[in-house]
């Protein structure tokens, strides 16, 4: 089963989102973190007593909410192996922050809220709540990514899903399904105790990712406002933004330049002047941001936006 929504409405920025996320999981209310246009696909193999999805999107948040839930189905833990982005998840008042590799643990019968603040990826297996130890609730975030055995087993969860995902494959499916059950049962005791020092450079790396991708607009914004919100020394900042092969400039001119194409090619913003789209964005140069663009796009932001104008 498959779902594909692109929103092509203001009125109704997520398309039929919402009914996808219905008829794939349970009654769930997306909500905007972004003004760039939305697109969102779900594929699902059903593998009784278990469900596998795989969800890619656009940045939005998702809440389920006590009226939600008193309209009835939906009795599940949704673990949902974050493969691309950045999740957060807040629920019983914990909020849980997730990178590529670890899994959430999600009760549907109590509201919850969860947020990605970038284009992701994850899958979601959808477990009957009665399958899984009551002490799979006392751990929303399981950083399988901390340990080699959590890598190894968050490798093969995405494998499995893999197989019984793609309409082609002829598979004994309940049989991959105990199989995958069994694996999500013990997902806890592959958790490292303290994670090492690896998995904490990774998870605040994230973090300091996902800090630039909501304040990137801010004209005065630097690798020192990192180290002061996050309290540490600018030299660190510099190393762990040096393993994505980037500077922290460079993340935040990338975002700035990909947040003026959107208004460049949205009709909505056609009034806007170029250099009020820049200072939109967070620059303050207007010679340096026409360089930068036509660097990084081969045109001109007019004649970018001239372009695009003459193919609609």
């Amino acid at each position: 089963m498959e779902w594909l929504t692109k929103s092509t409405r203001a009125d109704r920025p997520f398309g039929s989102w919402a009914d996808d996320l219905a008829d794939a999981f349970v009654q769930l209310e997306p909500c905007k973190v972004s003004d760039a246009p939305f697109y969102g696909a779900i594929s699902k193999a059903d593998l009784a007593p278990i469900h596998i999805s795989r969800v890619t999107a656009a940045p939005h948040s998702v809440l389920r909410q006590r009226a939600h839930i008193a309209r009835g189905a939906g009795n599940f833990y949704f673990l949902n192996l974050q493969l691309g982005g950045l999740s957060r998840s807040v629920q019983r008042g914990h909020e849980q922050i997730c990178g590529p590799g670890d899994l959430a643990v999600i009760d549907t019968t109590e509201p919850f809220e969860i947020m990605n603040l970038r284009d992701f990826e994850l899958l979601c297996f959808a477990v009957p709540r009665d399958l899984l130890a009551n002490r799979f609730a006392d751990h929303p975030r399981l950083n399988l990514s901390a340990t080699e055995t959590g890598r190894a087993l968050a490798r093969t969860l995405a494998g499995y899903a893999d197989l019984c995902i793609r309409e082609e494959a002829d598979l004994p499916v309940p049989a991959l399904g105990g199989h995958l059950l069994d694996l999500l049962s013990h997902a806890d005791k592959f958790v490292a105790d303290k994670p090492s020092a690896h998995a904490r450079a990774s998870v605040q790396l994230s973090v300091m990712l996902d800090h630039v991708d909501r304040h990137f607009t801010d004209p005065r914004f630097n690798a020192s406002n990192l180290a002061r919100k996050f309290g540490c020394s600018l030299r660190y900042v510099h190393k762990l933004f040096s393993s994505t092969g980037r500077s922290v400039g460079e993340h935040v001119n990338d975002r700035r330049i990909l947040a003026s194409a959107r208004y460049l090619l949205d009709p909505d913003f056609r009034r806007m002047t170029i250099a009020e789209i820049a200072y939109a964005v967070g620059f303050s140069d207007i010679s340096y941001f026409n360089r930068l663009f036509k660097r990084c796009n081969g045109l001109s932001p007019r004649d970018f936006r001239n372009r695009q104008s003459s193919r609609t």
